[in-house]
């Protein structure tokens, strides 16, 4: 690379399968704790795996994608109120506009655990983008537990 040049190229990481697969294991028992932790004001209701992981058989990914579909447990508090008493019980600095959604922000990063291969998306979003291109997504997990895969 010479000198005078600008151009940086950043390496993508790729990650086994198995350390993929692994990652996808603690995903759905994150989940299925999630929903059983009293605290968190969402639930997640369901969880659909699409991307590479689930339509390549190649030993190296990039990442996992995860769309989750995330609802509120109490259905008649305001959300917004239950936002911000969510993050006022929390006891860390929230940033004022945080503050509206950090229920949703809690229980995402508790789910993807620190885990760098883990991608995790907004389902109503993934929904939109999949009607635009006609696909559909596999299952990883549903609101009875149950593991589904549909390709």
């Amino acid at each position: 690379m010479k000198e005078d040049s600008l151009e940086i190229k950043e390496k993508k990481r790729v990650y086994k399968r198995n350390t993929a697969k692994s990652a996808l294991e603690n995903v759905k028992k994150k989940i299925k704790e999630a929903n059983e932790n009293n605290e968190f004001i969402y639930y997640v209701s369901k969880a659909v795996l699409f991307g590479s992981y689930i339509n390549s058989d190649r030993k190296e990914i990039g990442d996992i994608d995860i769309a989750l579909y995330i609802e509120l447990k109490d259905k008649y508090t305001p959300e917004i109120e239950q936002n911000i008493q969510r993050s006022l019980l929390s006891c860390k600095q929230v940033p004022f506009l945080l503050r509206y959604i950090y229920g949703k922000e809690e229980i995402a990063k508790f789910i993807k655990d620190k885990k760098s291969v883990i991608h995790l998306h907004d389902g109503n979003e993934a929904d939109k983008i999949a009607r635009e291109y006609s696909k559909s997504g596999s299952y990883i997990y549903n609101d009875k537990y149950e593991l589904i895969y549909c390709k």
